[in-house]
């Protein structure tokens, strides 16, 4: 996988006739590395001190759960009902507007289903959306497969209390907006297959949503102005261990693919291991770097109140959740995803969801 296309490359992929409502041209690829002034920035955040909120955590992974510990999370996991077969589609594709429609389609009650969300005061849509066509046109492949998650999940689990509700809402949220920005960045960045990134990032909070169905007390870590490390914090307080554990259990119990296990498995890593203590490989690292920051941008929505994706910067983040980040950019090659968001031509579908759920 060829991370630094450049726009004026002759050997960039030809745009997909599939799935162009998403992926912008690859003409539109950007240089990863940073501009000057952001590389002056960068190597200023490089050195500062480990927050000691940050510096005392131990970031919990399933092998260090001992034999009783990991047998109550694997009861909570197997709790949960086996989901559709249409999750697996979803997990392996469905990119193309039209096999989404037919798939949707196949099934009256998921199709009322996405109807009703989508035209639910969660969108405050200015005109109602009358069909799945409609809603694939209107709001892409990537919301649309959220929508159809979200439905199957609910299915497999429980949110009865009006503080759960909530909470759920805000995690899907977040998935929403994360997952459209892993598209953006993989895209920017001319990746094989943006949609795969995309995927991880509409998943990785499954732990969470199984987290508040089996434990509605701890749904109150999901406040607005709520933080990562904080949730972290309290999970591995209180169940002994975190989302990422949780989402890679789960979908591994239901049969999903092997890397996407493994992506979610590490999708907290860049929040405690600092990169010059981290040996997974120079991709998976890259991998595990686009996926976060997604998840860190859908956050700032869902949680910060962020409405105008120009308003951020990810620099200017004060908290730990971002204090790994700088160096990762750094280190990496990776400073041009500073500015992916703000691009009209990446950057327009995430800002298009994020008013969508704004009203």
């Amino acid at each position: 996988m060829n991370w630094f296309k450049r726009s004026n490359k002759k050997d960039s992929p030809a745009p997909s006739t599939k799935s162009s409502v998403e992926i912008p041209s690859p003409a539109a690829t950007i240089a990863v590395e940073a501009p000057s002034a952001d590389e002056q920035a960068l190597n200023a955040l490089a050195d500062r001190k480990t927050p000691d909120s940050l510096a005392d955590l131990f970031l919990v992974m399933e092998e260090h759960l001992n034999e009783l510990e990991l047998e109550d999370i694997q009861q909570l996991v197997e709790n949960l009902r086996q989901p559709p077969p249409l999750v697996d589609r979803l997990t392996s594709g469905l990119d193309d507007p039209e096999e989404l429609r037919e798939a949707i389609l196949s099934s009256p009650t998921l199709s009322a289903d996405v109807l009703r969300v989508v035209n639910s005061a969660a969108f405050a849509l200015s005109s109602p959306i009358s069909s799945i066509e409609h809603a694939v046109a209107y709001l892409g492949t990537t919301m649309v497969r959220g929508l159809v998650l979200q439905s199957t999940v609910g299915q497999v689990m429980k949110f009865e209390t009006d503080v759960q509700k909530a909470a759920y809402m805000r995690i899907w949220r977040s998935s929403y907006v994360a997952s459209a920005t892993a598209q953006a960045y993989a895209t920017a960045l001319g990746l094989e297959h943006p949609s795969v990134h995309a995927t991880r990032a509409l998943l990785v909070n499954i732990g969470d949503l199984a987290l508040i169905s089996a434990r509605p007390d701890l749904s109150v870590i999901y406040a607005p102005k709520t933080g990562l490390l904080g949730r972290v914090e309290t999970q591995q307080r209180d169940v002994m261990a975190n989302s990422a554990v949780l989402s890679s259990m789960l979908v591994r119990q239901w049969g999903l693919p092997d890397d996407l296990c493994d992506a979610l498995r590490h999708s907290l890593t860049p929040l405690t291991w600092a990169p010059a203590d981290n040996e997974r490989e120079t991709k998976n690292q890259r991998e595990d770097l686009i996926l976060y920051i997604a998840c860190r941008v859908g956050d700032e929505v869902a949680y910060g109140g962020l409405k105008d994706l120009e308003d951020f910067n990810l620099l200017a983040q004060d908290t730990p959740d971002f204090f790994y980040l700088p160096d990762y950019l750094r280190r990496l090659e990776l400073g041009g995803l500073l500015h992916v968001l703000s691009d009209r031509t990446h950057g327009r579908r995430v800002q298009q969801i994020v008013d969508n759920f704004s009203g």
